[in-house]
């Protein structure tokens, strides 16, 4: 059989006309060009938001609130933030340390932003509201996300259509608002590819303030930035990028210092949580001395920092910034005193944009799924512990989960063979024919 698509499509040809493959030879040029496609492969974002948020069926009717959230799998940080915190003082109650959150400044202020816009309402329909709005807004950077990778990786369209059509948003969008600060940090690599570095820094920066595994991120700009020759704009962004962190910082900290320093004193008094390989002890039975749990991420930023310096110079290519990034925020998150469900959403997109495959992508979703529901099985144990699942088989799950990452890892960094760029030239026969296609 004659091979009829080139090494890097995923799907065939029949099927990725879809995603703009193959579409024959008297289609117009303009039928697959990337303006004509990416609007299409964007507006596939619905579906799986959709899923997920007929997947709060329940607790859209019932409340957030009891063991049923658990059981349903339909449990939320947002809406239990928001009647737990206070959220419906807005701005205003931010501000001045009426609300405190554990969530880093960014999302702690659009979480308490996001509350303020709730009309008065009952508890319950108050928090309805809340999550409706928060379901357009998550849904809304899921969209610049998909079309940020579109924008960087034009030549794979298949890997924003993953993006789009991801089940793992089924699993963890709603949980939290991190895909806010997941589209910052997509969007400050297209400005970088751009070559908008100041533009970047800030996009950077504002990410700064809402996850702390956006750090490892810019060191891996940095890192990756030296190989090829362009660390000068690099270093700029990444400049540019922590003063922007640190200057708004600095202005929150005067009207509320808990804001800013809230979170720093939650890391470092954190014992190890769900999702952690650090809480096996625990769950068998033996958990480990205080400072262990903060003590070990900080390790684990050492060697996320290593990991990025030995992706980089011994991939056979140029490794991206988003390869880079790809292969250390996992290591990050894996030594983080809790690795909570939504931290896939951190990983996955920079996989995409380092090129994984489809079959690795969809295999950490199904794990992550399992680990989700185990989760919810295992709080669920404490009220009834006949219904719910043991400690050992949770940990069996998160030792599981811990494993699929580390597979990721592995898939990653064997992609920089797949980087975009200039093909080399096909070498020309003897007779100066040009070359035919090879039968496979």
């Amino acid at each position: 059989m004659s091979r009829e698509w080139t090494e890097g499509d995923l799907l065939p040809p029949e099927a990725s006309a879809l995603v703009g493959g193959p579409l024959g030879r008297r289609v117009a040029p303009r039928e697959r060009s990337l303006p004509r496609l990416l609007p299409f492969v964007v507006l596939l974002v619905l579906l799986p938001m959709g899923s997920a948020f007929l997947r709060q069926g329940h607790c859209v009717v019932n409340g957030w609130n009891g063991n049923d959230q658990f059981w349903r799998g339909c449990f939320s940080d947002l809406p239990a933030q928001y009647q737990l915190a206070g959220l419906d003082r807005g701005v205003g109650g931010w501000l001045t340390g009426e609300i405190r959150l554990d969530q880093m400044p960014l999302l702690s202020g659009l979480m308490s932003a996001v509350g303020g816009l709730v009309p008065e309402a009952g508890w319950l329909d108050a928090s309805r509201w809340y999550m409706a709005l928060w379901t357009i807004i998550i849904t809304l950077c899921l969209v610049a996300a998909v079309w940020c990778v579109g924008m960087l990786r034009p030549e794979r369209l298949d890997l924003a259509t993953q993006l789009a059509l991801s089940p793992v948003h089924v699993v963890a969008a709603l949980l939290s608002p991190d895909l806010v600060v997941v589209t910052l940090v997509m969007a400050a690599m297209l400005a970088d590819t751009r070559r908008r570095p100041v533009l970047a820094g800030v996009l950077l920066g504002l990410a700064l303030l809402g996850h702390a595994w956006v750090g490892i991120v810019a060191v891996a700009l940095v890192v990756a930035a030296r190989r090829v020759g362009h660390e000068a704009a690099a270093v700029r962004t990444v400049l540019v990028a922590l003063g922007t962190a640190v200057g708004l910082a600095v202005v929150l900290a005067l009207a509320s210092p808990d804001i800013v320093t809230g979170p720093l004193r939650a890391w470092w008094g954190e014992k190890p949580g769900y999702g952690s390989v650090l809480l096996i002890p625990e769950l068998a039975g033996h958990p480990l001395p205080a400072r262990v749990a903060p003590l070990a991420s900080v390790v684990g930023w050492g060697v996320a920092v290593w990991a990025c310096v030995v992706m980089v110079g011994r991939a056979w290519r140029p490794a991206t910034w988003a390869q880079v990034a790809a292969f250390a925020v996992p290591v990050v998150a894996l030594t983080s005193p809790s690795v909570p469900v939504q931290a896939a959403l951190w990983v996955l997109p920079l996989a995409l944009l380092a090129g994984v495959s489809w079959r690795t992508h969809l295999g950490l979703v199904a794990v992550e799924a399992v680990h989700a529901t185990a989760l919810w099985l295992h709080i669920g144990a404490g009220a009834d512990p006949d219904k719910g699942l043991p400690a050992q088989w949770y940990a069996v799950a998160v030792l599981g989960r811990a494993i699929a990452w580390g597979f990721l890892m592995w898939s990653v960094w064997y992609t920089p063979v797949d980087n975009p760029g200039p093909r080399p030239q096909a070498r020309a026969l003897p007779d100066d024919r040009p070359q035919e296609p090879v039968a496979v």
